[in-house]
C-alpha cells in the first residue's frame, strides 16, 4: 500500500474511533439525582446491576443514588417514609420485595417498603420516566440486588 492510499484509511479509522468513543461515553454523562436526606451505611452494600430495563448504568456523584439509561431511571436509598404509605396501601410484590407504586408527574415512582426489613425498612425511590413502556418491569431487574 502506498502512503497515498492509506492516509483515508487513516482518517476513516479515526472517525470511527471518535464516533465509537462519542457512543460509549454518551450515557457516561453524570446525571443529577438529588442525595437522600438519611443515606443508611446499608445502602451502600447493595450491588446494584450495571444495566436495568436495558439501560447502561450512569454516575451520579452523589451517595445512595444510582441512575441508568436516557432518560433517567433513578434510585434513591434512605428515604423518609413516603407519605402515601398506609396500613392499607396496595403493594406490588416482585421477587420477595414489596413497592409500593405512586403516579407522579412524567413517570412513576416505586418505594420498596420492606427492606431490609417490614419492621425496620430502609426506604428505596425508584423513579422511571414515561419514556418506558413497561415502569414496572425496571423492579424485576433491581429486586435480586437487595436480597
Amino acid at each position: 500500500m502506498t502512503s497515498g492510499s492509506s492516509t483515508p484509511h487513516r482518517i476513516g479509522v479515526a472517525l470511527l474511533g471518535a464516533a465509537l468513543t462519542l457512543t460509549v461515553t454518551g450515557c457516561g454523562r453524570d446525571v443529577a439525582v438529588p442525595s437522600p436526606e438519611a443515606p443508611s451505611p446499608a445502602c451502600a452494600q447493595v450491588s446494584l446491576p450495571d444495566t436495568v430495563n436495558g439501560a447502561g448504568r450512569r454516575p451520579t456523584g452523589e451517595p445512595g443514588t444510582a441512575a441508568w439509561g436516557e432518560p433517567p431511571i433513578t434510585w434513591r436509598c434512605g428515604m423518609p417514609r413516603p407519605p402515601q404509605l398506609a396500613a392499607d396501601s396496595a403493594l406490588l410484590e416482585v421477587d420477595g420485595i414489596a413497592w409500593l407504586p405512586v403516579a407522579a408527574t412524567g413517570g412513576d415512582v416505586f418505594y420498596a417498603v420492606t427492606w431490609p426489613s417490614a419492621s425496620e425498612p430502609i426506604y428505596i425511590e425508584v423513579a422511571v420516566p414515561d419514556a418506558y413502556a413497561a415502569p414496572a418491569d425496571v423492579l424485576l431487574d433491581l429486586a435480586p440486588a437487595l436480597k
